[in-house]
């Protein structure tokens, strides 16, 4: 038996999975997401703010203290877009191995979603004609099957992204939104991806999306896995939503974290548009993703 830990430093949410793999089973002892918006900004300063480094410290020394109460063997951390593309990326990486003895592999768009692959495909097996759809803070990832072999895409639209260029003030006008819909669908149709039969949704869009979906009164992340929408009920939620002000969504969707209000209405924009240019099927909901293809990957 091996107790291994897996952290996140992502876009949007810093987040930490303790797992225990004990043969070929793999048993989840902690899953924790603390909304630290790394990439706020970062479009237009081109840099990490201190008080973005601030939000990620403290969401690291209590990981660190979980990490050591649970006497984890090994720990793996990774940074995807944030840590790819500011100017500052070296130094706080440097910090962080200091500080907390964190050393950080920043991954590639292709390994990340590779990584991704590794966790959702692990729990949901015999799975065909897939599309995996990960929304993040600065990017989207896309993998898929082609030819026995798993291809990852990468788009450079996230939910602060886009909530920053079209979705700072909410509800945004319809101007907008016509303009956000016309630049995703230009992104899109530059990506070479058939159409799929299983959109499979994963990270705190599609989380958040689903217990919307369900109307939890608190968020309950069991219970979302595997569950299914289809495109109508995605469109009628995106239309709840772009109606919506920050402080309602708060007091209207009990299940979504109150941190990401300001970003929920761009994610599930984006995921609405997303599942019309690829497929009529339900999206499939996983609450399995990159932290345990982390560990998957290693092990």
């Amino acid at each position: 038996m091996v107790k291994l830990a897996s952290i996140d430093l992502g876009s949007n949410s810093t987040r930490l999975l303790i797992a225990e793999l004990n043969n070929q089973e793999f048993n989840v002892l902690h899953r924790i997401h603390v909304v630290t918006k790394m990439s706020e900004n970062l479009e237009q300063t081109g840099e990490i703010s201190s008080a973005a480094v601030k939000r990620v410290y403290s969401a690291l020394r209590t990981f660190k203290k979980l990490i050591i109460k649970n006497n984890v063997d090994e720990v793996f951390v990774i940074g995807t877009a944030a840590l790819r593309d500011s100017k500052n990326a070296d130094e706080l990486i440097e910090n962080i191995r200091k500080k907390f003895d964190f050393e950080i592999d920043v991954l590639s768009g292709h390994d990340e979603g590779i990584t991704t692959s590794l966790g959702v495909l692990h729990f949901m097996e015999n799975i065909e004609n897939f599309l995996i759809v990960d929304i993040g803070g600065r990017s989207t990832e896309f993998i898929y099957e082609f030819e026995n072999k798993i291809i990852s895409q990468s788009l450079n639209l996230g939910v602060v992204t886009l909530s920053e260029k079209y979705f700072s003030k909410l509800p945004s006008e319809q101007k907008l939104l016509d303009k956000a819909k016309f630049d995703i669908e230009t992104e899109l149709s530059n990506l070479n991806i058939n159409d799929k039969k299983n959109v499979i949704g994963v990270s705190g869009t599609a989380l958040s999306l689903a217990s919307i979906f369900l109307d939890q009164q608190f968020f309950d992340e069991e219970k979302l896995h595997g569950v299914q929408i289809d495109l109508q009920n995605v469109g009628n939620i995106n239309s709840r939503l772009l109606n919506l002000n920050e402080a309602e969504i708060i007091t209207r969707f009990k299940g979504v974290d109150p941190k990401r209000a300001a970003t929920i209405t761009s994610g599930i924009f984006l995921l609405e548009i997303i599942l019309n240019h690829y497929s009529n099927s339900p999206i499939i909901i996983s609450k399995y993703d990159i932290l345990e293809g982390l560990i998957l990957r290693k092990y």
